[in-house]
């Protein structure tokens, strides 16, 4: 007897079958054809969804799934922007930010009222242009112009445009949801918005830290609290009276630092969102979509002026500010190239502007509409643009980003909990590197000891990975891990017990130091973690013979003050050589002037938890006589010497590149 087949069936099976087929060919289909992954998934949801097709709903398992892809979306929004870039570009970054929110915005909602909208619709609709995604951002990384200024003030206007942007959101959607006075409203919202930014300011990363240093050590675990942290935060976000894709942003943003760039865990967030939960949110964006719509004059007229509006005020906004920011005409088209895109924070806004009624079908057509062409003419610009830019003198990643230490010739757990907060200040990962001669006992020796140093660096709470290699020399093949995994630094020990021997950089110190490709940080570390850093600096250190050694010891020096919140103090003989580094490094920093010899100046002023960082010298000998009296103080401070890359000088040019162009 022959089964009755009902079609399409009515399972979670059928759904979850054609949702994953869906997501797996419609970016693979739509990409011969040059265009974004992104249309092939929103296309197929609208021929799976209920106005074409009809096989699969939405309500249900891909609403759901939707929902929680919204999330983390913006979630990862927040967590990819660069903080560094912001910090260092913020007043640049702030004036771009601004033209390209006001601009966009204003003539946003001047464009929607003639079609009978109303303020609130309006509104919102200005806010979906006032925002930018940087889909464009791997054609500059691939061109060598990530330290390019107006990639840095791109990137720092997109924190300030998302967040303007889920802040219209959030009061257009509270105003909605509430029948309250527009005064009360504002104040509601305000109120709402302070207790979400607190949440995320204070409780989420201090919950984060404690969780990676105990129970969350393991990479399982990590990656189940950050599901945990983002939708706590969507939920105190939604009890606030806000849309919970604006706590999840916020999340992201308070996570930055913790979840660095390029780590095991980034990965796996990046792998499960873009793989499968974004993927269902551009699905169900898809099944909201009617096609008969497009063929409307209405829809077509409102997308042809919203790409009117999106043009006009991007590149209006990026001419203004290049002129005010003295921007070459090439940067100033890829300012306009990286800012077109409208992508993630358009397609959460609009997707909430359905929901919650205020948005129909032709609006959510026309928002669509332009999705798509600004993805594919901001790749275009971003491209020519990028042709007519020279990358920057300094190449290569941040000192902080993968900061290598190496088991073999670093046993003091100190020392690997400073490389750890150093890491951490600016977002970075720790790689524990160790060798061994021989397989059998002393590969599992060499092993225990990367172990055994990953433990003291996860215990702090860093992102921490291992690598273990055969070599007959140690330094060699320390110095190929730092090669082949791109460290940016690395941090050895030297003990008082061996000063002497330390300073004239014998045995592996010496050879690891002659070899690596990076920048050397050789610290004696105190009994206690540091919680301020002095950069304490002599007369020859500031001459021109010594401008790559003082700026490698700025550059750590401002990495170290992330760690312990600004609280950094510039030692020199010269107000103006101290005033100098101190803005460099950090506005904030304490100058002190002290014509006295080094020792003695340090003598004076520091204490148990400081971390001192001086120059090296050039030539052979880097440490020197200065150094050696500092870490036999009897207060027993930290003490560090950046010592420059063996053939790569290059690579610390100049300090204001370094410290993230503060000096721009």
């Amino acid at each position: 007897m022959l089964l009755a087949i009902e079609f399409p069936p009515a399972s979670a099976e059928w759904t979850f079958f054609v949702s994953f087929a869906v997501i797996l060919l419609g970016p693979l289909l739509v990409e011969r054809f040059g265009l974004p992954g992104i249309v092939g998934v929103i296309i197929g949801g609208l021929l799976v969804g209920p106005f074409v097709l009809g096989w699969v709903e939405r309500q249900g398992v891909v609403e759901s799934l939707g929902d929680l892809g919204i999330l983390v979306l913006m979630f990862l929004a927040g967590l990819e922007l660069d903080l560094d870039e912001f910090q260092a570009n913020r007043r640049a970054a702030l004036t771009f930010g601004a033209f390209t929110f006001t601009l966009p915005f204003v003539l946003g909602i001047a464009l929607v009222l003639p079609f009978g909208y109303g303020a609130a619709t309006a509104m919102l609709f200005g806010s979906l242009w006032a925002s930018h995604t940087l889909v464009a951002y791997p054609i500059v990384q691939e061109r060598g112009l990530l330290r390019d200024r107006a990639v840095g003030i791109a990137g720092g206007g997109t924190v300030m445009t998302d967040t303007l942007a889920l802040s219209v959101l959030a009061i257009v959607a509270g105003s909605v949801a509430s029948d309250s006075r527009p005064s009360v409203l504002l104040l509601e919202v305000v109120m709402g918005l302070v207790v979400l930014a607190a949440f995320c300011a204070f409780v989420l990363p201090r919950a984060t830290r404690w969780v990676f240093a105990g129970v969350g050590q393991h990479r399982g675990a990590r990656f189940l609290f950050i599901l945990v942290a983002l939708t706590a935060a969507a939920l105190v976000a939604d009890r606030a009276g806000i849309e919970g894709i604006v706590g999840a942003f916020f999340a992201g943003l308070a996570l930055n630092r913790l979840v660095p760039h390029g780590s095991k865990l980034m990965g796996q967030v990046e792998f499960v969102g873009g793989v499968l939960l974004i993927p269902f949110f551009l699905l169900s964006t898809g099944m909201l979509i009617d096609p008969e719509a497009f063929t409307q004059t209405r829809v077509l007229a409102i997308a042809a002026l919203s790409l009117a509006v999106v043009f006009v005020g991007k590149a209006a906004a990026a001419y203004v500010s290049g002129r005010l920011l003295g921007l070459s005409r090439p940067q100033v088209r890829l300012l306009f190239g990286l800012s077109l895109a409208q992508a993630a924070a358009t397609l959460a806004a609009v997707t909430i502007g359905v929901e919650i009624g205020l948005f129909d079908t032709d609006l959510l057509n026309a928002t669509l509409v332009v999705v798509l062409i600004t993805v594919l003419v901001s790749s275009i610009v971003t491209r020519s643009a990028a042709r007519g830019i020279d990358p920057p003198p300094v190449q290569g990643e941040r000192l902080a980003e993968t900061i290598f230490v190496p088991s073999d010739v670093v046993d003091d757990p100190a020392v690997i909990r400073l490389a750890a907060r150093l890491a951490m200040a600016k977002g970075g990962n720790v790689l524990v590197g160790a060798v061994a001669a021989t397989r059998g006992p002393e590969l599992a020796a060499a092993r225990l000891r990367a172990q055994r140093a990953e433990g003291a660096a996860v215990a702090v709470g860093a992102e921490t990975h291992v690598a273990v290699r055969l070599d007959s020399s140690t330094a060699d093949g320390l110095a190929a891990i730092v090669a082949e995994h791109e460290a940016s630094l690395v941090v050895i020990g030297w003990r008082r017990a061996a000063l002497a021997a330390d300073i004239v950089l014998g045995g592996q110190n010496a050879d690891l130091m002659a070899l690596a490709d990076a920048p050397v940080l050789a610290v004696a570390a105190g009994a206690n973690d540091f919680r301020r850093v002095v950069l304490a600096l002599d007369r020859d250190d500031l001459g021109q013979r010594r401008a790559v050694e003082r700026n490698i010891a700025t550059a750590v020096a401002a990495i170290a003050a992330g760690a312990v919140r600004g609280r950094l103090l510039v030692l020199a003989p010269e107000p103006a050589a101290g005033q100098e580094l101190a803005r460099l490094v950090d506005d904030d920093a304490e100058v002190v002037i002290d014509e006295r010899s080094r020792p003695d100046a340090v003598a004076a002023i520091v204490t148990a938890d400081d971390f001192v960082l001086m120059p090296a010298r050039g030539g052979a000998s880097p440490f020197h006589r200065d150094a050696a009296a500092v870490a036999s103080l009897p207060v027993g401070c930290s003490v560090g010497v950046p010592v420059r890359p063996r053939s790569t000088a290059g690579f610390v040019h100049a300090t204001a590149t370094m410290v993230a162009g503060r000096a721009g």
